[in-house]
């Protein structure tokens, strides 16, 4: 099968590699074969050479890639039947793979009015609603997200939904092509420091989601921002140790929540569910496809944002003759 490794950082090496065989499955795992995937942001800094700490899969065969649609090829997973399209977290990051072996309690059957490419914004979504479900209700507050990549962008669009009064989104690159689309009242076109200092308190929002990650200026941002008893959401991706403000954050009477996704069987169904009720979302959300030839070049302009782009798709090498590099998937218009 083919396979895709990173010899050096920024580069990707396409290699010939044994398939996984269905006897080496333990209870609870499938065999997949790749369909589709998406670059998240937490992808970006393994491309770039540096080591997670907690999943330290930097040049590891197939890695960096866990958003992925395949079809099941094998299993030892009830509910799983061969043939079946699914959709979900690839374990040890490693899907840039043909076949690809993983436990199947992090994903979900692609319901068959999803496209592949439209069905690889369910797990990110998933993550999303998983947020939010152990936040306060937001309905009829105002609540600001810092940072509108993809994630960030799908953070104002459930906000919205969830019926949150007032959505601010605040970003370095132009957003304001589909602030709207995305539920956003309010787009700020400025560094992060710069709104939470020169913010109206008046303004304040009740819930602050910081959707950025590695950089603890930003948190401290984030609470001087907000209102009084107000809800902090950490996340983006952080490093090991902050240093924070913490009597500011006492006086205010603030609290703080992490980010990190557990239940993927509860909120990868509700994701799906999401997406079918929205069909729009996911013509928006996805703006760019590469072929998996071109695998590089789509993580290099993931790694660079600008207007008008947000969220790039892969697709099989076998695809590469009849897509041009880094091509608007025309399906998802």
């Amino acid at each position: 099968m083919w396979q895709y490794y990173q010899p050096a950082p920024t580069e990707f090496e396409r290699v010939e590699a044994p398939e996984p065989e269905p006897d080496s499955l333990e209870d609870g795992e499938v065999i997949i074969r790749f369909r589709a995937g998406a670059i998240c942001g937490s992808d970006i800094p393994k491309f770039l050479g540096h080591i997670d700490p907690d999943h330290p899969d930097t040049g590891c065969p197939g890695a960096p890639l866990h958003e992925v649609v395949g079809t099941v090829e094998a299993t030892r997973a009830p509910g799983f039947e061969i043939g079946r399209r699914v959709v979900g977290f690839i374990s040890g990051s490693r899907g840039l793979s043909e076949v690809i072996s993983t436990a199947a309690s992090m994903l979900v059957a692609v319901d068959d009015r999803l496209g592949d490419i439209e069905a690889t914004m369910v797990q990110p979504l998933s993550t999303v609603l998983s947020t939010f479900s152990y936040c306060s209700d937001v309905r009829g507050r105002r609540v600001a997200v810092l940072g509108l990549g993809p994630l960030g962008l799908l953070f104002t669009h459930v906000a919205k939904s969830m019926g949150a009064a007032h959505v601010v989104g605040v970003d370095r690159v132009d957003r304001s092509d589909v602030a709207e689309r995305f539920g956003i009242d309010e787009f700020v076109h400025r560094d992060v420091r710069s709104w939470s200092r020169e913010l109206d308190p008046a303004d304040a929002p009740d819930m602050i989601i910081e959707a950025i990650g590695h950089r603890q200026e930003h948190l401290a941002d984030a609470v001087e921002a907000i209102a009084d008893s107000g809800q902090l959401v950490l996340f983006g991706l952080p490093e090991d140790h902050y240093v924070f403000p913490m009597r500011r954050f006492f006086r205010k009477n603030l609290s703080l929540w992490g980010g990190t996704t557990r239940d993927w069987k509860r909120f990868m169904p509700e994701a799906q569910e999401y997406v079918l009720a929205h069909p729009r979302l996911p013509k928006d959300y996805i703006t760019t496809v590469f072929p998996l030839d071109d695998v590089a070049e789509a993580f290099q302009c993931y790694a660079t944002p600008k207007r008008g782009r947000l969220k790039v798709a892969l697709t099989p090498p076998a695809e590469a003759a009849n897509r041009g590099p880094g091509t608007t998937d025309q399906s998802n218009q």
